[in-house]
Order: C-alpha cells, then structure tokens, then sequence
C-alpha cells in the first residue's frame, strides 16, 4: 500500500502556514510596515514584553561574553531574577512576572540583529499563525483536512487571540492548550492492544512534559487555565466518552501524565523555587470579581472584529482592559453550533466528538463567567462556580476572563464538524443552508485590521548613551514607568532595553511585593517622587526648587545609589505644562551635563 512520504505530509502544512501567515499580516499590517517604530497595543504592557526580551538577549550576550557590563558583580541579574530595574528595591522576581522566558530565548538572535521592538511584534506576527497550527493538530484527530483547517484559523485568529495580542503576548499564545487535549486524546481514546512504554507512549509522555515545561516559561495563567480545562474534557470523556475508553486507557492516561508531569517540573524547577524567593506578591495578584465574563459577551461585538464599535457597551464593574475583551463569537456561531449538536450528536461520525466538545466547551464557559455571574453588568447570581477556584492557592490568581480560550477552542471543534458534514453533504439543502449559515458566522468573528501606535524612542538610547552614561550606572528616567492602562505609560522600560541595558533603573512596571505592601506592581516613590506625587498626578504646581525639602529629596537620592537623573521633555506623558519640568530640575539638579537627541541629562554627583 502506497504510504506518502514526509515531503508530501508537510506540504500542505506548509500551504496553510503561508496563508496564515498572510492572513496575520493582513491584520497586523501597521507593524508588519513599520516593526521597529510601532506596536499593536491600546495599553502600555507591550513596553513590560519588549524589556523582558531585550533582557533576554542581554543575558545570554553576557553569558558569551558581549554583553554591555550594566550590572556590575554583585547585582543580581538572571533570566529571571534581576536588578537591572527597580534597583533600589532589591529588583525584580521574573518568577512571578511574565517574563516571556521560554519564548525570549528562542528570539534572542532576532533581537541581537533587530533590537527588540521588532522581536515583540514578530512574536506577535506569530502567534495566530502558531495557535491556528497547533489546534489544526488537534482537529484533524477527528475532522478531514479542510474542516480542520479551517475551524483551527477561526481559533487562531479568533477574538480572544487577537484581543489579547494587543500587549499580552504571553496570554494569546495558546499552543499549549490544544496540544494538551490532543495528547489527552491519544493517551486515552486507543485500542486496548496499544501496549504501555511504547515508543508512541514515551513520545506522549515525552512531549506532555516539554509543552507543560515551556509553558511554565511562557504564562503560568495559562498553564493553570489548561489544567482546568483539562479536567472538565476527562469529566466529559468519563460521562460522555464511556464506549470510547478503557481502563487500560485510563491507566496510560495517568501513567503518561504522571511522567509527563514529573518532567514538567523538572524544567521548571528553577522557577518554582524563585517563586518562593526574595520580592515574590503576598496574596492573590488581582481583585475577584473584576475580570468576569459578561453572559452578554459571547453576541456582543468586540473591538478586534470588524463588526466591533471599538469598544464593548457592556457596563463592567471598572474599566478593563480591551485586550481582555475576547469571549465574542458572535449569535451566528452559537447557532451553528446549537443546530450541529442536536442534529449530529447522534450521528456515529460525530457523536463523541460532538458530545465532548460541547460539554468541555460549556463547562469552561460556567467558570469563564466568574463570581459573581453578570448580565448587561447586573448581578443575576451572587456566587458563581468560578468561586471554588478563587478559595484554591495558585488558581486563585486566574482571570475568569482568559478561560474564554478553552470555550472557544471547544466551540470551533463543533463548527469544524458541522463544516465537514455541509461539505459531504453538499447537494443536500440543509447542507447548503449550514453551510450559509458557517459563514455568515465566520463573518461575523473576522478580525479587522488592527491599530497600532507609534513607540516613542529619543534617539539618545539608541546613539550617545554609551558615551554619557558609564555602563553600571543608576539612572532615575523622568516620567518614570507607571502601572497604567494606557498608551505611552512604560516606555522609559522600552528606552532601557533598546540601549542594550548598560544602566540599571530605579523604576519599573512589574509584580512584586515591598515591606509596605502584599503586592505591588510598581517600583516604590522615591524622596523625588513623593515630594512631586500631587503635581505629577492632580496637576498641582511644582514644588520650590530651592526649598529645604527639595533639597532633602535629591540628596536622599544621592545617597541611595543614583548617579543620574535622564529626563525626555517630548515624552508623551511628561507631567506639567512644557518646559514645567525641565525648569525645575535645572533649578533643584543644577544645568543638564547632556542637552541633545531628545533628553536632558543630569549628574548627581559632580
């Protein structure tokens, strides 16, 4: 029997990865256009990513001997624990940030060579490309080529990836998740003659524990948000899956995943152990109740698509971010899916994917909607399910928000059989009517072309730093990283990591804790800042640059370690009116040492 061979495998993968890729550009097309200068993000944490990457390649280049010296011995500075920023506070613990490790290494010769603007949003470029090919794994387990195909792009590129792919990298890379149930899958759903410790059972096991590894370095929320999903689709196999597995199956299940786990663990071992380290948050990293799945969201149109007004009309308890705004899959899906189910579910083809698919799917969703359970942004239900997980450690650091993913994945598996039983069936009328039907809903989830924004960069971190600021030094940067939602916030972040990080800095955008503090997610006001708080955040005047506490805060600076203070007048977010700021560090700091390429630099200790 003719068997095809590896070239004739990949080639239509690799079809389908090039017209994903296209598709992905199309939507991402103003930073396809302008990489280096431009990201798609309504808020600021692209500039929190594109650090943690510049840092990345920083690390490995001080490992192999090129690195600029910006931490002189004695000052931590891992992959993971560093005190490049927030210096002053004893630095940052990657372990409980997103880090983006695993997937910053894989891009740090891109960022040696590009810098790592470009890095962030080639990784953004990405990742509709990737989740669409990982989940088109899972799919064809049980669909043709096409409808595989076809329903692993509307995941790919589905409301939740591209919402979350406006500053959260690390959230809308959802590899993992449809790996994960794919190996569930085969560990369990086999003939009873598959024997244990095969080769195919250590591949299993094997690759189970490197996409659990990887994703430790990725996005624990995820990971956790996998696992969770992960036991609503073994609650679904086990009711709805008898006929289909064995105990032998369960036995391999549990077996590989115990293997799996353990090697999952392994790698990520120095992690956990971090987690437990120096600067790690002391409690639960958000409010609950916040971050909840509207019943409304699922028909509501979002901003990704092109049917979104931009923003969603839901009343929400406070402002959220767009980027978290991702459960949409428009009226038509649900009908779709709603009419495959009760026409198929009894179809021997269809009938157990159908089955699990829609009861993992609908399970998830129950916990997506959080506690307390909304309506138009009404309490309809005091105590959601998604309570028991808030009372669990760890897992109580779950957004209901993001386990839209896992109903979404499950959702276009339904869609993808319908799809395939309309092709078969062509002829057919109800065939022609479903099949109108699915792309009346494919339309309704195409995403737009996405707005980016520009990223402002002086050109001195790019040109004179080097030759201004000896490597090592402690640099307060004025405005200061901010922990806000908004455009522009964080850039100083971004200006340190496209100078190749030969300074370390004072502020910074990260979750941690401090002596005041269980969790914060800012660098602590300096003397400086808590005596400029009002002006800077309620636009009070500046204090007397000449004034005895003035004075107190700048040599508090000075003794703490700061060697200069780099302020950029054209920076979007400069508090005060234009020239405010800059006339009083002239007066308090004495004239600048460096007046050029968009900055004004001031030593503290002439």
């Amino acid at each position: 029997m003719y068997a095809p061979t590896l070239r004739q495998r990949a080639r239509p993968w690799l079809w389908y990865a090039l017209l994903l890729t296209l598709a992905s550009i199309c939507v991402f097309g103003q930073v396809a256009a302008d990489p280096g200068g431009r990201v798609v993000a309504g808020n600021d944490d692209s500039s929190l990513f594109i650090w943690w990457l510049g840092h990345a390649a920083d690390i490995v280049a001080n490992q192999i001997g090129f690195g600029t010296g910006g931490t002189p011995a004695g000052t931590a500075n891992g992959l993971l624990y560093t005190e490049a920023m927030n210096t002053l506070n004893g630095g940052v613990n990657g372990a409980w940030n997103t880090s983006l490790a695993g997937l910053a290494l894989i891009l740090v010769p891109l960022t040696w060579v590009a810098g790592p603007i470009v890095s962030y949003n080639v990784l953004i470029l990405s990742i509709p490309v990737l989740v669409s090919l990982a989940t088109a794994a899972l799919f064809t387990r049980f669909l043709t080529r096409i409808p595989a195909f076809v329903a692993a792009g509307g995941v790919g590129f589905s409301s939740y990836v591209i919402a979350q792919s406006s500053g959260h990298p690390n959230l809308a890379f959802a590899v993992a998740p449809p790996l994960v149930a794919l190996i569930i899958l085969k560990f369990l759903l086999r003939a009873p003659r598959t024997r244990f410790f095969s080769r195919e059972f250590w591949t299993l096991s094997l690759g189970l524990g490197a996409v659990l590894g990887f994703q430790f370095y990725v996005s624990t929320e995820v990971l956790a948000g996998t696992f969770i999903a992960a036991l609503c689709l073994l609650s679904a196999i086990a009711v709805f899956g008898r006929k289909a597995w064995t105990l032998a199956g369960w036995l391999r299940l549990v077996l590989g995943g115990v293997l799996g786990s353990a090697l999952a663990l392994l790698i990520a071992l120095p992690l956990l152990l971090l987690m437990r380290g120096p600067n790690a948050p002391d409690g639960a990293i958000r409010p609950h109740g916040v971050w909840n799945t509207d019943l409304l969201d699922p028909i509501v149109p979002a901003s990704p698509t092109l049917l979104g007004p931009g923003s969603s009309p839901i009343p929400r308890v406070m402002d959220i971010d767009a980027a978290e705004l991702g459960a949409y899959v428009g009226a038509p899906a649900l009908i779709a899916a709603a009419i495959i189910v009760i026409c198929l579910v009894r179809s021997p083809r269809y009938a157990l994917i159908l089955r699990l698919a829609s009861a993992t799917g609908l399970l998830v969703f129950v916990l997506a909607l959080g506690s307390p359970v909304l309506l138009d942004g009404k309490v309809v239900l005091g105590t959601g399910p998604f309570a028991l997980i808030e009372a669990v450690p760890v897992l109580n650091n779950i957004l209901p928000m993001r386990l839209v993913l896992h109903s979404t994945i499950a959702l276009f598996a339904v869609l993808g059989c319908g799809l395939e039983w309309a092709q078969d069936h062509i002829r057919m009328r109800s065939a022609q009517a479903l099949l109108g039907l699915l792309v009346v809903a494919g339309v309704c989830v195409v995403p737009g072309v996405q707005a980016s924004r520009e990223v402002y960069v002086p050109d001195f971190y790019t040109g004179s730093i080097a030759e201004v600021v000896p490597a090592g030094s402690v640099v307060k940067t004025v405005p200061r990283p901010l922990a806000w939602a908004e455009p522009h916030a964080d850039e100083a972040m971004v200006w340190q990591s496209v100078s190749g990080f030969g300074y370390r800095e004072t502020g910074g955008y990260f979750i941690g804790s401090s002596p005041d503090a269980a969790i914060t997610y800012a660098a602590p006001e300096d003397a400086l800042d808590e005596l400029l708080h009002d002006s800077v955040f309620s636009g009070a005047p500046f204090p007397d640059p000449d004034s005895s506490e003035v004075e107190t805060a700048v040599d508090e600076l000075r003794h703490s370690g700061v060697d200069y203070v780099v302020l950029a007048p054209e920076s979007p977010l400069l508090p005060g009116e234009p020239g405010e700021y800059e006339h009083f560090l002239d007066a308090s700091l004495g004239k600048p040492s460096f007046a050029d390429e968009g900055v004004l630099v001031y030593p503290l200790n002439r």
